[in-house]
């Protein structure tokens, strides 16, 4: 088999040469007609057939070119290109009812016949022109270097009109440019194209049929120092009677602003007046709302958050509790080594006012009790016991203490001259004793 193939291959070989030359010959006698396509932009037309009504379009088919089919000489097929065709729709055409619009082809060469289009027909929706103005909004991408913080934006022009149909322009939220504040020290400037953003904050992608009255805005952005600054609160007033003022409690202990340096560079707190904070009569804490906006130097703003504080006037009740002293405990004060000081009674009851976490840290040895005796002589005292208490207590009261002082001198020269008259009186019985010996023994001897 393989043999038959290869024997007279090169007759076989001519013999297809000289049978596609025959073919050529009897195309080019007869140069039949055959069919060809060329993909043809597509134009439309009277536009403002519909833009004068208000009104927009779009073409449902998506259309943006059109397959034309024609018939040509087979000779002539090389000469014909998308070019020699031009394909548009007229808007005036258009049937309302269904939205329909033929194709028309026009024919620039002459070689051509039974041209058609494809599709023939293409539908066209009409919608309602809207034009929404829109102020311009900076958006901020990063964040300025540690210490400083964005300021004030001017931006040229401050809004714009946009135009388009009505569902496209319905989906545009807000309108601005995007300002980068990466690493920003200082005050930025420039010029940026304008964006649309829905109503997530993202970016729209604008159709051809929207359009913007400006597509780019000039801007000038402030770029400000931040500080940090403490809240010093002031008072006034007085707490009812059982009461007292503790302190204050403040949502916020500091807060940053921002401003020029020059501004700045001078104030290092705010001080809120005393006419916020009146606790005249009150028997429980009181809540303030402060703005601290109304208290910050001129030129100098928050940096972040609401200007809003609140401020808690605290207010607890005062207890009084009785604690007992050992007589034992109580310091004479001034006391002579020459007398002696007897107190009348073994414990002192104290009654103390204060709050009832301060009251349970009080224990007899931080009393620090004390009498004073410095002028106190021989005889029977009144004497009150005086407390070293600090501020946050008050002494309601205290049981007197009757003191008997000594004069131990006194006691001491009567004790010996006791003591001497005890030792004299033997001696004098012995020297009556020696008399009557003596005279019983004169009387002996007579």
């Amino acid at each position: 088999m393989e043999k038959k193939l290869i024997n007279n291959l090169k007759l076989k070989i001519l013999s297809v040469f000289i049978a596609f030359f025959v073919w050529l010959a009897v195309v080019n006698i007869s140069n039949p007609d055959i069919t060809g396509t060329q993909n043809v932009p597509l134009e439309v037309l009277n536009e403002s057939v519909l833009t004068s009504s208000g009104k927009t379009y779009e073409l449902l088919d998506d259309k943006n070119t059109v397959t034309v089919s024609y018939k040509v000489r087979t000779l002539d097929s090389g000469s014909v290109s998308a070019s020699d065709f031009r394909a548009y729709i007229d808007l005036a055409d258009m049937y309302e009812p269904t939205g329909a619009v033929p194709i028309k082809i026009d024919v620039k060469n002459s070689h051509v016949d039974s041209v058609t289009a494809k599709p023939a027909v293409i539908r066209v929706r009409t919608e309602d022109l809207q034009q929404k103005p829109f102020e311009l909004t900076p958006k901020y991408v990063g964040k300025p270097e540690d210490g400083y913080s964005q300021g004030s934006v001017s931006l040229s022009p401050s809004k714009i009109v946009v135009s388009g149909p009505q569902s496209l322009v319905g989906q545009i939220s807000t309108v601005g440019i995007e300002i980068r504040l990466d690493g920003a020290t200082e005050d930025l400037t420039g010029t940026l194209p304008i964006k649309c953003y829905d109503a997530n904050g993202n970016e729209i992608s604008l159709d051809d049929r929207v359009t913007l009255s400006r597509t780019e805005a000039d801007y000038d952005q402030s770029i400000l120092k931040v500080k940090d600054l403490s809240l010093n609160f002031e008072t006034e007033g007085r707490v009812a009677d059982g009461y007292r003022y503790t302190g204050i409690e403040s949502s916020i202990k500091s807060v940053k602003v921002v401003g020029l340096k020059s501004d700045l560079a001078e104030i290092s707190s705010i001080t809120i007046p005393k006419k916020e904070l009146n606790m005249d009569g009150a028997t429980a804490d009181k809540k303030v709302t402060i703005d601290l906006s109304q208290y910050l130097p001129k030129g100098v703003s928050l940096a972040e958050g609401e200007s809003q504080i609140t401020v808690t006037i605290k207010v607890e009740p005062l207890e009084t509790r009785d604690f007992v002293l050992g007589s034992d405990s109580i310091r004479q004060v001034g006391a002579s080594s020459h007398y002696s000081y007897q107190f009348d009674r073994d414990t002192v009851t104290v009654r103390i006012k204060g709050l009832t976490e301060d009251l349970d840290q009080l224990t007899e040895e931080n009393l620090e009790a004390e009498v004073d005796v410095s002028d106190m002589g021989p005889g029977t005292h009144t004497a009150q016991v005086s407390l070293q208490l600090g501020a946050a207590y008050e002494l309601v009261s205290c049981d007197p203490l009757q003191i008997t002082v000594h004069d131990r001198t006194a006691d001491e020269t009567e004790t010996a001259a006791e003591s001497q008259d005890t030792s004299s009186r033997p001696a004098e019985s012995e020297s009556k004793m020696e008399g009557t010996s003596e005279a019983s023994s004169s009387s002996a001897q007579e």
